[in-house]
């Protein structure tokens, strides 16, 4: 009996806790639900002034606009009163809505006629102000004063009449049900938004609206901008308004509340049935709350750590764009300059030294490429260019960049290649050949001595090759505990054993990431201290019947450059315009480009840029991005105001290669974008692209020249051509030396400028060349001796002395003679003695044509 007594007191009691709980989560409920209809509210009105405030000043700045091009007009016509009607007549075409005028102090008017009494305020611009006025039915009259000394001769004004005065300074409404118009301070109607009608009067009418109309300017005497809930029988509305300070006009509308906090009653209901929850679930509340209160505390935990993962983010991001363009950009200058060496000479080791060059920066650029990518595909962004492509090619290509690290080190590289391959292939090249330079650098870097073997082979399936590449090396080898760090990102295996191998930890990592795009995989087997191996199978389609044949990774590859030292079309009659602050990269571009005989303009600021298309037509425009004053992008659209410039096409250069720039300059108005360092073929398809189609015309064979090499150049046509292995003996008394200005200035793309420094460079070098030539002429030296005449024979010519410049090419072709394997003993013996008879005739001629250049660039 007690026990059940007891049970019934904790029963009642539990219920008058309930009941008590109950009061307490109503009581609170209700002064939540005013709390927060409240601050929604008080939030919605501050959310509103401040549209309010943007509003009024995009308004303003409408008004300033055109007092602004008044101004400039009236200061014009200070110094120019004959030219008073054109400059009416130009303010008219610039606004077709307005028409413009000139007014005396006497009240005598030229162009649009305005009444002193329809604008009464017009007269203060007599006494120097800048005058807005409205009048009901003439419109808008802004107007300035136009000085005369220190006086106002006369008033330059511009009426909007009342029909255009919408659509001049009409405002976007803030979204579909909002509406904004600009009256005048005592409430008179000014600027009315679209289809203002007699509804629009009886809502500003209401009583309830004009009370909070009261209220609004009620608080502009202390804000800049307010705005006002009101209730009544139009409805719940946001009343706003706020003050033009540089004219007497006011900006004005209203808002439904339910556009703005139109999800507070859903607000309300969410928190009734909160309330409820909680009156069934009361045994649960502390639970709830406490759970609520740690997630809250999660979220914030969250939501800095997301914040502070953002910057880092950002702040990574700006490093690797400004890393990029400050390594890129020199990178561009080289592999640039480098390629003109491919193009311009067909001496073959001038070409071996400028093919070692290419491998270096290479080297250098997959460095900085590996970092890159990295970043891209963290984002998510990198994307595979697939095309048709050779595998020979391809092969060639990687035994040439990394066999130059392998001889190093003294380690023989072997190639086997199954010649039954299909040679015409379907992929992205770009990053099969980055995946082979990134495992094979690898097994080159962690091994000492032996071999780096890579054995290429496949099985085809219809029209699909199962492409298998496989590196083994007789390296370190991999610990079996290393084995899952292999593919993870900035790891680097056995740091004590290879503290001293270079390499940013990416390159495996970035491989594996790519395979993985591909549909392909990759199976490492390693013996500690033996070696290991790295098997790639790579699914390709097939696109041609063409077997790759035997391999020879020694074979030069000429033949598959050729397409790289000859340019696919000429446009002469197109103009280009080249915009970038760095003189080197405005060489590279030119030379790159001189073959397809273009007109070529440089320019080296965006300013100056801009001079040159005020001043005539581009078809196209190539900027670099960052530039000291204007950047590219600032250039860009500073020309687009430039009138007639609809046709030109503008192309965006940038050494920033992260992801996503392509589409932020393409996003800013640009019609291309070319990442450096670029090659001439990259350079010249993007140029290509963008001329018109009328201009481009295909490149004859005959007019593909090499500017240091002019065996294939006829540079004068009534020049007798010697034959340089005749040795034909010619007085010197017979050869007189005459430079050419038109030779040497074809060379120098036409600049005086140009042409004057390579004088004077021709004429300052010529004591340490001979100094050399004779040094390697007295060791015998025919080989070094021959390198220099040959330099000798290019620079000749360029600066226009075709009698030196012949002179030098027999003296090098003899020293050609001399080295060449196939000369018999007779012939090297003639040779040396053809150089040395005519030895000291050059460096006498090379004197007198040094001291003629030298006088020339004096002159010029």
């Amino acid at each position: 009996m007690n026990n059940k007594i007891s049970k019934l007191g904790l029963s009642q009691k539990a219920f008058i806790e309930i009941i008590i709980l109950t009061i307490i989560l109503f009581i609170t409920g209700n002064i939540l639900q005013s709390q927060i209809s409240r601050k929604l509210n008080d939030a919605a009105e501050e959310s509103v002034s401040q549209m309010t405030a943007d509003m009024a000043q995009l308004a303003d700045e409408r008004f300033m606009r055109y007092i602004s091009t008044l101004k400039a007009a009236a200061i014009y016509l200070e110094q120019h009163e004959e030219h008073k009607n054109n400059i009416l007549e130009a303010l008219n075409q610039e606004n077709a809505y307005g028409r413009a005028g000139v007014m005396d102090y006497a009240g005598n008017v030229t162009g649009a006629v305005v009444s002193k009494h329809d604008f009464p305020k017009l007269l203060r611009a007599f006494q120097g102000n800048n005058v807005v006025d409205y009048h009901t039915d003439g419109g808008i009259i802004v107007a300035v004063p136009v000085y005369y000394g220190d006086n106002v001769r006369y008033v330059l004004y511009q009426i909007f009449p009342r029909a255009s005065v919408t659509k001049v300074f009409g405002l976007a409404d803030y979204n579909p049900y909002s509406r904004i118009m600009i009256q005048y301070k005592d409430g008179s109607l000014a600027v009315p938004y679209e289809n203002f009608s007699t509804k629009d009067h009886e809502f500003w009418n209401d009583q309830d609206i004009k009370a909070g109309m009261v209220e609004v300017h009620s608080r502009l005497e202390t804000s800049k901008a307010a705005a006002v809930y009101t209730e009544g029988s139009k409805g719940k509305y946001y009343v706003f308004g706020a003050d033009l300070p540089q004219t007497d006009f006011s900006l004005v509308g209203y808002i439904p509340w339910s556009a703005v906090a139109g999800r507070i009653n859903s607000v309300y209901q969410m928190v009734q049935w909160v309330f409820t929850l909680m009156l069934l679930l009361f045994a649960c509340v502390s639970i709830y709350l406490f759970m609520a209160q740690t997630k809250v505390a999660e979220n914030e935990a969250l939501k800095k750590a997301r914040q502070a993962a953002d910057d880092a983010n950002q702040a990574k991001s700006q490093f690797l764009a400004n890393m990029s363009h400050e390594i890129r950009t020199p990178l561009n200058a080289i592999n640039g300059m480098d390629e003109m060496i491919l193009r311009r000479s067909r001496d073959m080791d001038i070409r071996r030294y400028a093919s070692n060059i290419h491998s270096a920066s290479t080297a250098l650029l997959g460095i900085i490429n590996e970092i890159l990518d990295f970043s891209k595909i963290e984002s998510g962004r990198m994307e595979l260019v697939t095309d048709k492509y050779s595998l020979r090619v391809l092969l060639k290509e990687v035994a040439t960049l990394v066999g130059f690290r392998a001889k190093a080190k003294q380690l023989e590289f072997i190639i086997n290649v199954d010649s039954g391959l299909p040679n015409e292939l379907y992929g992205d090249m770009g990053r099969i050949r980055q995946i082979l330079i990134n495992v094979i650098n690898n097994a080159i870097k962690y091994t000492e001595e032996g071999t780096v073997t890579f054995d290429v082979s496949g099985e085809a399936v219809e029209d699909m090759l199962n492409l298998k590449l496989v590196v083994t090396d007789t390296g370190i080898g991999i610990k079996p505990e290393d084995m899952d760090k292999l593919f993870k990102d900035f790891e680097r295996l056995d740091i004590q054993k290879n503290c001293k191998v270079e390499g940013t930890g990416l390159g495996l990592a970035i491989t594996h990431r790519l395979l993985t795009m591909m549909g392909g995989t990759v199976n490492v087997n390693s013996i500690y201290g033996k070696g290991s191996s790295f098997a790639i199978e790579l699914p390709q389609k097939i696109m041609g019947a063409e077997l790759i044949g035997d391999f020879d990774a020694e074979q030069d590859i000429e033949e598959e450059l050729e397409d790289v030292v000859t340019t696919s079309f000429t446009a002469p009659e197109a103009s280009i315009l080249i915009v970038d602050d760095n003189e080197m990269n405005c060489f590279v571009a030119t030379c790159m480009l001189s073959d397809t005989k273009a007109k070529l303009t440089v320019a080296h600021s965006g300013s100056e840029a801009l001079e040159y298309l005020k001043k005539e037509s581009f078809h196209l425009v190539m900027t670099d991005y960052m530039m000291p004053g204007l950047d590219g992008i600032a250039t860009l659209h500073e020309a687009k105001k430039i009138k007639g410039i609809e046709n030109t096409r503008f192309v965006i250069l940038t050494a920033t290669a992260l992801a996503g720039v392509r589409e932020k300059f393409l996003s800013e108005g640009f019609d291309d974008y070319l990442s450096k360092p670029m090659t001439g073929k990259q350079l010249e398809t993007v140029v290509k692209r963008n001329l018109p189609a009328e201009l481009v015309h295909p490149a004859e064979t005959s007019e593909e020249k090499d500017v240091n090499d002019v065996n294939d150049v006829k540079v004068l046509e009534d020049h007798e051509k010697l034959d340089s292995k005749a040795y034909e003996d010619v007085p010197v008394s017979m050869r007189v030396p005459k430079i050419d200005m038109s030779i040497g200035l074809k060379y120098c793309n036409n600049s005086d400028k140009l042409y004057k420094r390579l004088l004077a460079m021709f004429s300052k070098l010529c004591e340490a060349n001979i100094k050399e030539m004779e040094e390697s002429f007295g060791d015998e030296k025919w080989d070094a001796y021959r390198i220099k005449v040959h330099a000798l024979k290019s620079g000749a010519l360029n600066i226009g002395c075709n009698l030196l410049h012949e002179m030098a090419k027999e003296q090098e072709q003899a020293g050609k003679d001399y080295i060449s394997g196939e000369s018999t003993e007779l012939q090297r013996m003639k040779a040396v003695e053809y150089m040395k008879q005519h030895h000291e005739e050059l460096m006498t001629m090379y004197r007198n044509v040094a001291q003629m250049a030298k006088d020339m660039a004096e002159t010029l």
